[in-house]
């Protein structure tokens, strides 16, 4: 085969792949524990449900399933997610909303319509992956913002300094990234008061703010915190966040369909942006589900979720407790909602070794450093609590403490 690398653009130069994906391929292994992926449970799915609403939509309406949809989405699916949002407390209409296929494409739309090469975005330190190819895939940079030590939210100091440093710097800043839900990969919640904080710092700056939502219904502990969509909504109305959902994480992450909510004059521009990307999402997944919402059995299965979640983060923070080595300096986040929970290692602990390591005790998880793009920090590690069983959460956290503890041990004798 031809070699064309240098026929490649500068974006596609920038394109990484992901970790997460590539570490997934090493632990396909039955008999690897394998704490890396964002699985949901795979027992979750109401698979004879939704094997009826299909059967529904090819009985009913199988030609228009299989034709050319509108760019902006189903009608139909539409009017189902305008009724989910409104028992979120969320108002919108159809020109409000997009359907896309699940919320990485959303991520793409977003950086393809605000993104030069060279220019920033504010993100967490550390953020989500996903979000972090997108901006890399268009030659971007992120201007990271520590989270503060109560983990509940940016540290609104360093944002205003760092900000301004920048802006001083001639940097061009395009927008904000955040996850305020049970946030990827460190698995805490914004506080109400750092979410407003923070719509009050986009008021100032002009800048808007991409709230990704993945997991705001998987909360399983402790009363919900309106998003910063809705605090938008219900105060100044500045249309200044856009929001994105997925159906990935509260029905079954094949379905691969998402939904942005945003102001019109912004998703007028998504929409324009996603034809060139695919035209049209697809058809058929998207009546499939319409039709299933409309039995009204979702907000079950999201309630069956946050139940399964809960004893299952309860399970691993437990084996953690347990198998750990017994340091200040080893701790981890306990989350009330979510798919994951972020370990600390000691500052000599390099959990890209370790990981090396764990697999060959027959555990994984994802190494922390993937998780930034400027300065990563490598003594932490994501574990994901949602996909194994509660005796390979057990068995796991088991192994990979005897793991930590044999690299103190090691350390320790040098």
């Amino acid at each position: 085969m031809p070699d064309f690398g240098s026929l490649f653009s500068a974006n596609a130069n920038n394109m990484k792949a992901s970790t997460i994906r590539e570490l997934l391929k090493l632990t396909q292994k039955p008999d690897i524990i394998s704490f890396a992926g964002g699985l949901p449970a795979p027992d979750v799915f109401p698979v004879e449900d939704l094997r009826a609403a299909a059967n529904i939509v090819f009985d009913r309406d199988a030609r228009k399933a299989l034709q050319y949809g509108t760019t902006e989405g189903d009608d139909g699916l539409r009017d189902e997610l305008i009724k989910f949002e409104s028992k979120q407390g969320v108002t919108i209409k159809k020109d409000n909303l997009l359907v896309v296929s699940a919320s990485q494409q959303a991520l793409d739309i977003v950086a393809k319509l605000f993104l030069d090469p060279g220019d920033y975005v504010i993100a967490g330190r550390p953020t989500y992956l996903g979000a972090l190819q997108a901006i890399q895939s268009y030659s971007a940079k992120v201007l990271g913002i520590p989270f503060t030590d109560a983990q509940d939210g940016f540290d609104m100091q360093a944002l205003e300094k760092r900000y301004a440093e920048a802006i001083a710097a001639g940097k061009k800043i395009k927008y904000i990234y955040v996850i305020p839900d049970f946030q990827n990969p460190a698995g805490f919640c914004w506080s109400l008061e750092k979410r407003q904080a923070l719509l009050d710092f986009a008021y100032e700056t002009g800048l808007p703010i991409l709230e990704d939502s993945p997991y705001r219904e998987i909360r399983f502990i402790g009363d919900p915190i309106p998003s910063m969509f809705q605090l938008d909504q219900d105060g100044a109305n500045k249309g200044v966040v856009i929001n994105l959902k997925t159906f990935s994480k509260i029905l079954a992450p094949g379905t691969r369909m998402g939904w942005i909510m945003a102001a019109p004059a912004l998703i007028s521009k998504f929409v324009v942006a996603k034809q060139a990307m695919d035209l049209c999402t697809n058809v058929f997944t998207q009546m499939w589900l319409a039709e299933y919402m409309r039995t009204g059995k979702l907000d079950g299965v999201i309630a069956s979720t946050r139940e399964k979640y809960r004893v299952k983060r309860t399970m691993m923070t437990d084996a953690l407790r347990k198998y750990m080595p017994n340091r200040d300096d080893i701790r981890w986040t306990e989350p009330e909602g979510g798919l994951f929970l972020w370990v600390t290692m000691p500052s000599f602990i390099d959990t890209d070794k370790l990981l090396l390591k764990a697999i060959e005790r027959k555990v994984a998880f994802v190494a922390g450093s993937g998780f930034y793009i400027d300065e990563p920090e490598h003594n932490s590690m994501r574990m994901n609590f949602s996909y194994s069983s509660l005796d390979q959460i057990e068995e796991g956290v088991k192994r990979l403490g005897a793991v930590v503890a044999e690299a103190i041990r090691e350390h320790e004798k040098a």
